[in-house]
């Protein structure tokens, strides 16, 4: 059996030979970018960036999306006049608490202004917000009656 001061001495001895150990440099790898690439040659401005990072979140109003109808500022109705389904459709939106305007696409105007928005059948009810953005469209008397369930008459 070994005497403490012993261990002691051999413990010594380690710590001696520990200091004077001269080893090679590690390199680690990581993937950073889609590949392995050791990280000693790692951009340390872009450690700084990634440090500093800011996520980007747009304002809620300018969301692109499908706004409610209560923002509703207007309607242009696109018809012809050899449709079948527009005549209910028209006489539906002449029913509506919003100003509009009635857009035939058999005149030249009509083509072009359709063409302008993409109307590519008839009828259609293109709403607009009050900054004269397209915000809900509808080709139906169904449709524009799911479309009436948001708005309410006092929100007009």
């Amino acid at each position: 059996m070994r005497t403490l001061q012993e261990i002691e001495a051999e413990l010594a001895a380690l710590r001696a030979q520990l200091e004077t150990v001269q080893g090679t440099e590690c390199e680690v790898y990581t993937r950073i970018v889609g590949y392995y690439r050791s990280l000693r040659n790692w951009n340390k401005g872009k450690k700084e960036e990634y440090r500093l990072r800011v996520t980007f979140e747009p304002p809620k109003e300018e969301n692109p999306g499908k706004k409610s109808l209560r923002e509703a500022a207007e309607y242009r109705y696109f018809y012809r006049k050899t449709c079948p389904n527009c005549p209910p459709v028209k006489e539906y939106v002449s029913q509506l608490p919003l100003v509009g305007k009635q857009v035939d696409v058999d005149t030249e105007e009509g083509l072009s202004e359709a063409q302008t928005y993409q109307i590519l059948s008839t009828p259609t009810v293109l709403f607009f917000d009050r900054n004269g953005r397209p915000i809900h469209e509808a080709h139906s008397v169904d449709q524009l009656e799911d479309l009436k369930e948001h708005l309410t008459l006092s929100q007009v």
